[in-house]
């Protein structure tokens, strides 16, 4: 009797200690949601939808989605603001964390095929406008509120609200949260870890645009620097340059694959393929060199000639063109993906400017002065974040198109240079890795694609994107619950659906290195190791 007893004991307190590890239930139905209050924000819409295929407020269709809680609000933290966001959450299968996504360039919508795959994984998950509307003009911009709303308020009030009906509809608050983005999404997602650090557990920020004002000098710089016949870069002169750039520099990691692992390492000289006497079409002429030597060289302050921002890797020239969809170059009536928007209308305040009209030196002084301390991510103080042991993960293309990859490096190299004057002791790198990491993609574009393992965040990964060996937002999540740092990320190459080449993602400052066998399209040939020079 005294041994059924302690029996049944012993399987209550299994029971215990296993419900502790369990996503409580829904305790309150969706549409009941609508009642929820908030501070300084409403819910305008909660319903539960169905599972299988589901059509987005966008007209986007989702297929194989599961039952969920669709919950619509906006908030409104100043006069003018109205920031709509909106939440899914699991109706069964919750995996109790939160992920919250980002936008791109200057947002406007909330972009729903980043919260598909966390809602397929058991995440709840929530997307942001961040407060205004995409329709021309942008007159938003002319609003210093709103702009605020746009560059970080927007995503902080999305990621308050969204844990407030998280924590509504389980009666529990999420035990994780997570946030990815990529582009002006990794600008937020570093906005976070430095004005909003208890916000996420941990961040994923990819290919940042942080340092906001100075991107725009940049992609003005590129479109004043091809803006006549004479300069323009058609596809053809700009594969005709990387091709010259891979027969000098494409050996230098030890394969020769149509990949240059770190391209600062490259010294090349555009003038070898000069034309003499007679136009050819392998040849560039006198003005289309001079012109990319200004992209390689990035904006420079003609006074002063101090650099404003860098200046595109060499392996990236193939991006430049209609490879990227949106290229920079060739501009004839407006400049660049944001910056003629932002010129004209927050600037300016003149619909018809002309980014010809554009200067390095005194518009420099004027936009930093305005709005550098509500635009630019660029603080290294991430002391608050590392001290709440959160967690982020960086990375970026090697041959980013649009935002040059050495912004990411410079920006991490501050935070080393900020952790070297904090009082600890022991190595500034070691110190920022034990909560920072940032990852390169050889041949990798922005956010994505490009002739380099691009692949590694989301449903294609190899081993899916639960594997945190191959899914950036997988190792983050191993990293913050289980304290598992990641070494190495795999990304992987497809082309036409089909995997050809897969290589390690390295922290920096360490690169994927060849083996010296193997075959060179698969990861396991290589391993990663710190470079010569700079770092041990």
């Amino acid at each position: 009797m005294k041994r059924a007893r302690y029996l049944v004991a012993i399987a209550v307190l299994i029971c215990a200690l296993s419900s502790l590890h369990r996503p409580a239930r829904a305790m309150v139905t969706c549409e009941s949601l609508t009642s929820l209050s908030l501070s300084d924000a409403t819910i305008t819409l909660a319903k539960s939808i169905p599972a299988g295929t589901f059509t987005a407020p966008n007209g986007q269709v989702f297929t194989g989605m599961p039952a969920f809680c669709e919950v619509q609000g906006v908030a409104k933290p100043t006069s003018v603001s109205a920031i709509n966001f909106e939440v899914w959450m699991p109706i069964s299968g919750w995996n109790g964390k939160f992920e919250g996504v980002g936008n791109g360039g200057l947002a406007g919508t909330i972009v729903y095929s980043s919260m598909a795959p966390p809602l397929q994984r058991g995440f709840a998950t929530a997307g942001t406008d961040t407060g205004h509307s995409p329709a021309e003009p942008q007159l938003w911009l002319q609003n210093r509120d709103l702009i605020i709303d746009y560059s970080y308020r927007g995503l902080h009030e999305m990621t308050t609200n969204a844990k407030a009906v998280i924590a509504a509809f389980y009666q529990q608050s999420p035990a994780v949260s997570l946030y990815s983005g990529c582009s002006t999404g990794g600008k937020e997602g570093l906005y976070e870890a430095q004005l909003y650090p208890e916000d996420y557990d941990g961040i994923v920020a990819g290919d940042p645009a942080n340092f906001w004002t100075h991107v725009m000098f940049a992609e003005v710089w590129v479109g004043q620097a091809t803006d006549e016949p004479a300069t323009t870069l058609s596809d053809a002169t700009l594969q005709t340059l990387h091709n010259a750039v891979l027969k000098a520099c494409d050996g230098l990691d030890g394969v020769i694959d149509g990949l240059i692992t770190d391209p600062r390492q490259c010294h090349f000289d555009p003038r070898v393929l000069q034309c003499r006497g007679t136009n050819a079409s392998n040849c560039l002429t006198a003005a289309q060199i001079g012109a990319i030597d200004k992209i390689y060289q990035g904006p420079v302050n003609p006074q002063t000639h101090q650099s404003i921002f860098p200046g595109y890797s060499l392996s990236s020239e193939v991006g430049w063109g209609s490879a990227f969809g949106t290229p920079l170059i060739n501009r004839t009536t407006s400049s660049g993906v944001s910056s003629y928007d932002f010129f004209r209308f927050a600037v300016f305040d003149d619909p018809n400017w002309d980014f010809r009209t554009l200067n390095f030196n005194g518009d420099v002084r004027l936009v930093d002065d305005e709005f550098a301390s509500i635009m630019n991510a660029t603080s290294p103080d991430l002391q608050q974040f590392k001290k709440l042991g959160h967690k982020l993960i960086q990375y970026h293309g090697f041959s980013d198109p649009l935002a040059p990859t050495l912004n990411s490096l410079n920006y991490y190299e501050s935070v080393v240079a900020d952790q070297a004057h904090r009082p600890h002791t022991g190595d500034p790198l070691k110190n920022t890795q034990d909560f920072y990491r940032l990852f390169l993609a050889p041949g990798m574009y922005h956010c994505g694609s490009g002739p380099g393992p691009n692949v590694f965040n989301g449903v294609n990964n190899q081993g899916g994107p639960e594997d945190p060996e191959h899914d950036v937002v997988s190792a983050l999540d191993r990293w913050v619950e289980n304290g598992v740092a990641p070494d190495q990320i795999i990304a992987t190459h497809y082309t036409n659906g089909v995997a050809d080449n897969t290589r390690p993602m390295c922290p920096f400052p360490k690169f994927a290195r060849y083996k010296g066998h193997g075959p060179t399209n698969a990861a396991s040939s290589y391993f990663c190791a710190y470079e010569s020079g700079g770092y041990p």
